[in-house]
C-alpha cells in the first residue's frame, strides 16, 4: 500500500477510485427579444463546447434568424475558441444579413472579452 498521500485510494477488495475531470457542459437556451433571438448560455465554452454553439448560430443565421443576441449572464468560463466562436458566428449572421451581439459577461468571461478586443466588434454591452 502507498504512503503516497496524493496516490489513488483502493479500499481492500474494492474497486480502484481515481479522480476523473468533470466537464462542465454548456447549456444553450433560446427565447425573443425584439426581431433577434436571444441565446443564453450557461456553463463553459470552451474547445470541447464551441462546436456546438457555432452549429447551432449557424443553424440559425441559414435559418432565416440572423440576429442573434447571446446573453452570457450564467457563462461561468470562456476561453480563445470561444472568442473565435463569436467572431465566426458574427461572421455567419452577417453573410445572412443580420449580426451577433454579445451581453452579460462578467468576472472572467468579461475580462477575456475586454482583454481580446473582440467585444469592440460585437458590439458588447455589459449588461
Amino acid at each position: 500500500m502507498s504512503t503516497d498521500p496524493a496516490a489513488p485510494r483502493q479500499a481492500s477488495g474494492g474497486p480502484r477510485i481515481e479522480e476523473t475531470e468533470v466537464i462542465a457542459p454548456l447549456v444553450v437556451t433560446t427565447g425573443q427579444v425584439g426581431d433577434a433571438v436571444l441565446l443564453r448560455l450557461a456553463g463553459e465554452l470552451d474547445m470541447s463546447t464551441a462546436p456546438e454553439l457555432l452549429a447551432r448560430v449557424t443553424e440559425l443565421a441559414g435559418g432565416g434568424t440572423p440576429r442573434l443576441v447571446v446573453d452570457l449572464t450564467a457563462l461561468t468560463f470562456c476561453d480563445s475558441a470561444g472568442l473565435t466562436t463569436f467572431v465566426r458566428g458574427d461572421r455567419r449572421c452577417a453573410e445572412a444579413g443580420g449580426w451577433l451581439r454579445v451581453t452579460g459577461a462578467h468576472g472572467h468571461v468579461a475580462r477575456v472579452i475586454e482583454i481580446s478586443g473582440v467585444g469592440d466588434s460585437l458590439g458588447y454591452r455589459p449588461s
